[in-house]
Protein backbone atom coordinates (compact mmCIF):
# COMPACT_ATOMS: atom_id res chain seq x y z
CA UNK A 1 0.00 0.00 0.00
CA UNK A 2 2.61 2.47 0.95
CA UNK A 3 4.67 1.85 -2.28
CA UNK A 4 1.17 2.76 -4.39
CA UNK A 5 1.04 6.12 -2.17
CA UNK A 6 4.70 6.77 -3.24
CA UNK A 7 4.25 6.00 -6.96
CA UNK A 8 1.49 8.47 -6.76
CA UNK A 9 3.06 10.97 -4.93
CA UNK A 10 6.28 10.79 -7.36
CA UNK A 11 3.34 11.34 -10.53
CA UNK A 12 2.73 14.33 -9.20
CA UNK A 13 5.58 15.59 -8.86
CA UNK A 14 6.69 15.08 -11.61
CA UNK A 15 4.16 16.72 -13.28
CA UNK A 16 4.02 19.62 -11.13
CA UNK A 17 1.62 21.75 -13.66
CA UNK A 18 -0.82 19.22 -14.27
CA UNK A 19 -3.91 19.55 -12.54
CA UNK A 20 -5.95 16.57 -10.92
CA UNK A 21 -9.06 15.70 -13.05
CA UNK A 22 -11.90 17.02 -12.19
CA UNK A 23 -15.12 15.15 -10.92
CA UNK A 24 -17.49 16.18 -14.14
CA UNK A 25 -20.29 16.69 -11.92
CA UNK A 26 -18.88 19.32 -9.73
CA UNK A 27 -18.18 21.33 -13.27
CA UNK A 28 -21.82 20.60 -14.44
CA UNK A 29 -23.97 24.00 -14.38
CA UNK A 30 -26.62 24.12 -12.12
CA UNK A 31 -30.45 22.68 -13.66
CA UNK A 32 -32.38 24.93 -14.64
CA UNK A 33 -35.31 26.04 -12.78
CA UNK A 34 -38.60 24.84 -14.02
CA UNK A 35 -41.18 27.15 -15.07
CA UNK A 36 -44.38 27.58 -12.58
CA UNK A 37 -46.84 25.73 -14.21
CA UNK A 38 -49.22 28.03 -15.98
CA UNK A 39 -52.93 29.15 -14.00
CA UNK A 40 -56.44 27.82 -15.28
CA UNK A 41 -58.53 30.65 -16.30
CA UNK A 42 -61.09 30.93 -13.97
CA UNK A 43 -63.75 33.34 -13.49
CA UNK A 44 -66.55 33.54 -10.70
CA UNK A 45 -69.59 35.38 -9.91
CA UNK A 46 -71.65 34.83 -6.81
CA UNK A 47 -75.30 37.25 -5.96
CA UNK A 48 -78.54 37.29 -4.85
CA UNK A 49 -81.28 35.49 -7.97
CA UNK A 50 -84.48 36.31 -6.44
CA UNK A 51 -83.28 35.86 -2.83
CA UNK A 52 -81.14 33.08 -3.11
CA UNK A 53 -77.86 32.80 -3.07
CA UNK A 54 -76.12 31.49 -6.22
CA UNK A 55 -72.74 31.00 -7.23
CA UNK A 56 -71.28 30.32 -10.89
CA UNK A 57 -67.24 29.35 -11.64
CA UNK A 58 -66.08 28.66 -14.71
CA UNK A 59 -62.83 27.15 -15.75
CA UNK A 60 -61.54 27.13 -19.07
CA UNK A 61 -58.75 23.88 -19.24
CA UNK A 62 -57.43 22.71 -22.67
CA UNK A 63 -59.64 20.12 -23.50
CA UNK A 64 -63.15 21.30 -21.83
CA UNK A 65 -65.09 23.75 -20.22
CA UNK A 66 -66.34 23.36 -16.66
CA UNK A 67 -69.02 25.78 -15.39
CA UNK A 68 -70.41 25.12 -12.12
CA UNK A 69 -73.88 26.54 -11.09
CA UNK A 70 -74.89 26.16 -7.53
CA UNK A 71 -77.59 27.19 -5.03
CA UNK A 72 -76.86 25.08 -2.87
CA UNK A 73 -73.21 25.09 -1.79
CA UNK A 74 -72.41 21.69 -3.57
CA UNK A 75 -73.65 19.99 -7.25
CA UNK A 76 -76.44 17.31 -7.62
CA UNK A 77 -75.57 16.61 -11.10
CA UNK A 78 -73.15 16.67 -13.74
CA UNK A 79 -73.49 17.11 -17.13
CA UNK A 80 -71.36 17.10 -20.80
CA UNK A 81 -72.21 19.41 -23.59
CA UNK A 82 -71.08 18.49 -26.61
CA UNK A 83 -71.71 20.14 -29.85
CA UNK A 84 -72.08 18.62 -33.65
CA UNK A 85 -68.83 19.41 -35.74
CA UNK A 86 -71.62 20.51 -38.20
CA UNK A 87 -72.58 23.46 -35.44
CA UNK A 88 -68.70 24.60 -35.18
CA UNK A 89 -68.17 25.74 -38.53
CA UNK A 90 -70.89 28.11 -38.71
CA UNK A 91 -71.07 29.81 -35.20
CA UNK A 92 -73.48 33.04 -34.32
CA UNK A 93 -71.00 35.80 -32.91
CA UNK A 94 -71.35 35.93 -28.68
CA UNK A 95 -73.61 39.36 -27.62
CA UNK A 96 -72.04 41.46 -25.74
CA UNK A 97 -71.87 40.95 -21.47
CA UNK A 98 -74.55 42.79 -19.96
CA UNK A 99 -73.93 45.58 -17.66
CA UNK A 100 -76.04 44.33 -14.61
CA UNK A 101 -78.71 41.84 -14.22
CA UNK A 102 -81.99 42.57 -12.32
CA UNK A 103 -85.55 41.51 -12.23
CA UNK A 104 -86.63 43.84 -14.64
CA UNK A 105 -84.15 44.96 -17.53
CA UNK A 106 -84.43 41.58 -20.02
CA UNK A 107 -80.99 40.39 -21.18
CA UNK A 108 -79.95 40.66 -25.30
CA UNK A 109 -80.43 38.28 -27.46
CA UNK A 110 -78.02 34.85 -26.58
CA UNK A 111 -77.36 31.80 -29.29
CA UNK A 112 -79.36 29.13 -29.27
CA UNK A 113 -78.88 25.70 -28.85
CA UNK A 114 -77.84 23.88 -32.04
CA UNK A 115 -80.61 20.77 -32.05
CA UNK A 116 -77.88 18.38 -32.20
CA UNK A 117 -76.18 19.03 -29.33
CA UNK A 118 -75.25 16.43 -27.08
CA UNK A 119 -76.00 15.74 -23.63
CA UNK A 120 -74.46 13.12 -21.45
CA UNK A 121 -74.88 12.47 -17.38
CA UNK A 122 -71.65 12.23 -15.75
CA UNK A 123 -73.16 11.75 -12.40
CA UNK A 124 -75.70 12.45 -10.36
CA UNK A 125 -79.71 12.40 -10.75
CA UNK A 126 -81.96 15.15 -10.60
CA UNK A 127 -84.59 14.74 -7.58
CA UNK A 128 -87.54 15.24 -10.01
CA UNK A 129 -88.15 15.10 -13.88
CA UNK A 130 -88.92 18.85 -13.54
CA UNK A 131 -85.47 19.48 -11.98
CA UNK A 132 -83.92 17.47 -14.64
CA UNK A 133 -85.58 19.26 -17.55
CA UNK A 134 -84.40 22.49 -15.71
CA UNK A 135 -80.78 20.53 -15.61
CA UNK A 136 -81.12 19.78 -19.62
CA UNK A 137 -82.05 23.62 -20.60
CA UNK A 138 -79.34 24.88 -18.58
CA UNK A 139 -77.19 22.69 -20.08
CA UNK A 140 -77.84 23.77 -23.90
CA UNK A 141 -78.21 27.22 -23.37
CA UNK A 142 -74.89 27.02 -20.95
CA UNK A 143 -73.42 25.59 -23.83
CA UNK A 144 -74.19 27.54 -26.61
CA UNK A 145 -72.97 30.51 -25.22
CA UNK A 146 -69.56 29.07 -24.87
CA UNK A 147 -69.18 27.27 -27.93
CA UNK A 148 -70.41 30.80 -29.68
CA UNK A 149 -68.04 32.64 -27.44
CA UNK A 150 -64.83 30.88 -27.81
CA UNK A 151 -65.36 30.00 -30.97
CA UNK A 152 -65.65 34.02 -32.09
CA UNK A 153 -62.07 34.48 -29.82
CA UNK A 154 -60.65 31.53 -31.96
CA UNK A 155 -60.17 29.69 -28.52
CA UNK A 156 -61.52 26.47 -29.49
CA UNK A 157 -64.98 25.92 -29.58
CA UNK A 158 -64.95 22.14 -30.20
CA UNK A 159 -63.94 21.88 -26.47
CA UNK A 160 -66.66 19.93 -24.43
CA UNK A 161 -68.34 21.69 -21.91
CA UNK A 162 -69.15 19.97 -18.24
CA UNK A 163 -72.18 21.41 -15.98
CA UNK A 164 -72.11 20.62 -12.94
CA UNK A 165 -75.29 21.97 -11.39
CA UNK A 166 -77.07 22.27 -8.14
CA UNK A 167 -80.54 24.28 -8.00
CA UNK A 168 -82.85 24.86 -5.17
CA UNK A 169 -85.99 23.67 -5.72
CA UNK A 170 -88.80 26.35 -5.08
CA UNK A 171 -92.30 25.50 -3.55
CA UNK A 172 -95.34 26.55 -6.14
CA UNK A 173 -97.98 27.85 -5.11
CA UNK A 174 -100.70 25.33 -3.66
CA UNK A 175 -97.95 21.93 -4.13
CA UNK A 176 -96.19 21.20 -1.01
CA UNK A 177 -92.72 20.79 -1.47
CA UNK A 178 -91.27 17.31 -3.28
CA UNK A 179 -94.64 17.14 -4.96
CA UNK A 180 -94.24 15.38 -8.73
CA UNK A 181 -94.43 18.89 -10.87
CA UNK A 182 -93.63 17.82 -13.76
CA UNK A 183 -96.62 18.92 -15.70
CA UNK A 184 -96.54 22.67 -14.07
CA UNK A 185 -93.98 23.94 -16.35
CA UNK A 186 -91.19 26.54 -15.65
CA UNK A 187 -92.43 29.11 -13.20
CA UNK A 188 -91.54 33.06 -13.60
CA UNK A 189 -89.02 32.46 -10.42
CA UNK A 190 -87.28 30.09 -12.28
CA UNK A 191 -87.20 31.52 -16.08
CA UNK A 192 -85.47 34.77 -14.06
CA UNK A 193 -83.44 32.69 -12.55
CA UNK A 194 -82.50 31.08 -15.46
CA UNK A 195 -81.72 33.94 -17.38
CA UNK A 196 -79.85 35.85 -14.63
CA UNK A 197 -77.30 32.72 -14.47
CA UNK A 198 -76.83 32.86 -17.69
CA UNK A 199 -75.75 36.44 -17.39
CA UNK A 200 -73.60 35.21 -14.64
CA UNK A 201 -71.55 32.67 -17.40
CA UNK A 202 -71.43 35.61 -19.79
CA UNK A 203 -69.78 37.95 -17.52
CA UNK A 204 -67.32 35.20 -16.35
CA UNK A 205 -66.40 34.86 -20.46
CA UNK A 206 -65.33 38.51 -20.36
Amino acid sequence: MSALVDTANLDLASTPNQQPPLDPSASAPPPRAQPPPQAIPTAQRARKVNGIHTDVVVQIFQDRVLVIVTQLGRIGAMIQVTAPPSALTALPPPPPPPQASSSTARTVPRPAPHPSTLLTPLFGAAPSPHIASLHDLYALHVGAAIFARLGAAGEGAQRPVVLGIGLKRAQRDGAALGDDDDDAGVTEAEKETFEQVLDMVIECLG
